[in-house]
């Protein structure tokens, strides 16, 4: 049987949040995700084995609950909701000293999109289903991907095949153009005007795309950052 940890706060609480992926989850959990699957789809390193253990783990230490409705997935206790201050000091600590530009195999598009989708300024989308198909161009010149973003109040989704709904909006960009913006390295108005990103499609729609998303929690700390 493993010792227990030391008599110490930042040794107990360490038990706990820095064994790997804990901490990630909460951070689905407070973006906003619930059902088992939206967890998993932000963490795509993770197996579906260990997010089940984790999740029980974290359960043990009542960081999360189960919904009285098994559809309504998980959700945070109040202790669980408290280490986001915790997230919040380790992201700025990051963005300080351990954030540097992406390299190629960080330039996900589908995970972006799965972040965008949940910054999205639900109060500000249009009174109806929009749908937005991004195409992420390639620094090396590969395939284009596409990725759509079915904007629709609390119902918004991403997918990676044809939703085969009629596109409103289409907005092209390089994959890492859209990183820069979310992160606040370069506005996406600016990006719009000097053509890095092109955007096509219904003329009230297009001239609303830009107040639909919000950027990282992060944004302002990186942007201000030195170069």
């Amino acid at each position: 049987m493993p010792a227990p940890p030391e008599y110490c706060p930042v040794s107990m609480g360490a038990e706990i949040v820095a064994e790997r992926w804990n901490l990630l989850i909460i951070r689905e959990l407070l973006t906003g995700a619930r059902r088992f699957n939206d967890i998993h789809r932000g963490l795509p390193g993770l197996s579906r084995t260990l997010l089940s253990q984790r999740l029980r783990t974290l359960r043990g230490h009542g960081l999360i609950s189960a919904a009285a409705d098994p559809t309504d997935g998980y959700q945070l206790t109040d202790a669980g909701r408290d280490l986001s201050t915790v997230l919040e000091a380790l992201g700025s600590w990051s963005v300080r000293w351990r954030f540097p530009e992406p390299d190629g195999a960080q330039l996900n598009p589908h995970l972006l999109m799965w972040r965008m989708r949940g910054g999205l300024a639900h109060d500000r989308l249009p009174p109806r289903r929009v749908v937005i198909e991004f195409t992420f161009t390639d620094d090396a010149g590969d395939r284009p991907e596409r990725v759509w973003l079915i904007a629709d109040g609390e119902d918004s989704s991403v997918c990676t095949r044809d939703p085969l709904f009629d596109i409103d909006v289409f907005a092209t960009a390089s994959s890492r153009v859209w990183h820069e913006i979310w992160y606040g390295r370069r506005s996406v108005r600016e990006s719009i005007s000097g053509g890095t990103v092109r955007l096509s499609g219904e003329k009230h729609l297009v001239a609303g795309f830009v107040d639909w998303f919000g950027l990282s929690p992060f944004a302002g700390q990186v942007a201000g950052r030195p170069t």
